[in-house]
């Protein structure tokens, strides 16, 4: 079974291209979902674990059910961009995030975030695209003396309803989740 994610509609497409830092884009009033698939680490190798997703192309990709789930059919699923298991941190960088960080220096809100299980590898990827966005933003920063800048950023991690702010050197000190009903 194959699932398609429905596209853009053309209405949410702004018609004349903008300029960010990052380059031209047409601007598209739409969360990006980008997916990032990481190898066997050397302990699932040496188990003999199976791969359960595999990165078809650019955009999809394919859950592989294991053998003693012979009814399960493959599922395959669809995104604004997929990086394979053999992927470097400068291309998920480069193609899924450095437009996203330039933005916000044309004061448009940008958030990037890691979602997933435990050592899927997000903190791996988020350390690397974090150090590569900075060094952007601050680049652009130096190259405009011009202009004035106020940065402003956040570091959180939310783990089992636990809020820790990533910035905050006091060990221990979690942040209290709110519930907005609204």
């Amino acid at each position: 079974m194959t699932m398609k994610t429905p596209g853009t509609p053309a209405s949410k497409i702004e018609r004349t291209p903008v300029s960010t830092p990052g380059g031209p884009r047409a601007r598209e009033d739409k969360i990006v979902v980008t997916v990032r698939l990481r190898p066997l680490n050397r302990r699932e190798q040496l188990a003999k674990d199976q791969v359960a997703w595999d990165c078809i192309d650019d955009y999809t990709i394919m859950y592989k059910p294991p053998p003693h789930e012979r009814a399960a059919q493959p599922s395959s699923f669809t995104f604004d961009k997929v990086f394979g298991p053999a992927s470097v941190t400068e291309a998920v960088y480069e193609e899924g995030v450095k437009n996203v960080a330039l933005s916000a220096l044309m004061g448009i809100n940008a958030t990037v975030f890691a979602y997933g299980q435990t050592s899927s590898g997000k903190t791996y990827t988020m350390r690397g695209i974090t150090e590569k966005a900075v060094n952007d933003i601050y680049n652009h920063i130096m190259n405009n003396p011009e202009r004035n800048f106020t940065i402003k950023i956040s570091g959180l991690e939310i783990y089992n309803e636990n809020v820790r702010d990533l910035l905050n050197t006091e060990p221990g000190r979690s942040l209290k989740l709110l519930d907005d009903p609204e």
